[in-house]
Formats: C-alpha cells, structure tokens, sequence
C-alpha cells in the first residue's frame, strides 16, 4: 500500500469519525498501524539498528508502553470494574487486587529494567522508591510520582 492511499485511508477515517474523541482512538490507530510496521521488519535488522548507537529508540518504546499500560489499565478499570490485566496476555485478567496503592509507571519500569525476575518483592520494593522519589527512574531524575506524593 503506498503513503499517498495510507494518508487518504487516515483522512477519511478520520473524517468519519468525527465525535468529541475522535483524536483518541485516531492516534490508537496510527499507533497500531506503525507497530504491525515495525513488527514486519527483520529483527536483526532492527537490533543492528539499535546497537549503533541508537538506544534512544528502546527508551522511547519503553516510555510508550509504559503509558500505554497506564491508559489501558485505566480504561480496562473504568469498564471492566479493578482488574489488572497480565503483560503476556492481554485478555486474561489476574482477578481483584489488593486494596492499597498501585505502583507508579515510572517505578514499574525501572524495576523492570534494573531486575531479571519481576514482580518479585525486591523488584517492587524498588519500584516504590521510585514512585516515591528515593531512588531515580529510568531518566535519571527523582520526583514522586502517583498517589505516593
């Protein structure tokens, strides 16, 4: 499919979709869209892409799945009622959760990051201290984050 039919297929689409949100799900599109994009490229490709200097690219990726989460545990809550939905699968919901505060975005990521086995009671303790400020996240900077400010 070449851009100029892809640019007219978004208008369109956008077009049609013209209601108080339609930038919302508009931009899930686009995002979907370029993920199955990139997920057709050769991994090694991509890796080697990466591995020149380019580590910037993963960071922004993390960032955005990291927000994405938010989004989607958000709308999934507001629909669904508290369920936490699994990483490796999307659909199977992991039931109830334990009343109390919810880790912050920025401490799950750094957890994951910085251990092999997460969650693991080492991992969330650490992302904590970042959800709190004690310890930095993955930008290097720290600052309270979510309900622990």
């Amino acid at each position: 499919m070449n851009i100029e039919r892809i640019i007219r297929k978004v208008l369109k689409e956008e077009e049609e979709h013209r209601s108080g949100r339609y930038m919302f799900f508009s931009n899930l599109e686009q995002m979907k869209r370029q993920c199955d994009l990139l997920l057709d490229l050769d991994e090694e490709m991509v890796e080697s892409i990466l591995e020149d200097g380019h580590d910037w690219a993963q960071d922004h990726i993390s960032e955005a799945k990291n927000n994405m989460d938010q989004v989607f545990d958000f709308i999934m809550n507001k629909t669904h009622g508290d369920v936490s939905v699994d990483d490796e699968d999307m659909m199977m919901s992991e039931g109830r959760k334990k009343s109390g505060t919810k880790l912050c975005a920025r401490g799950k990521a750094a957890a994951k990051s910085k251990f092999d086995v997460y969650p693991s009671v080492y991992a969330n303790g650490y992302a904590v201290q970042v959800c709190k400020g004690t310890k930095p996240g993955l930008d290097g900077k720290k600052h309270c984050s979510g309900a622990y400010c």
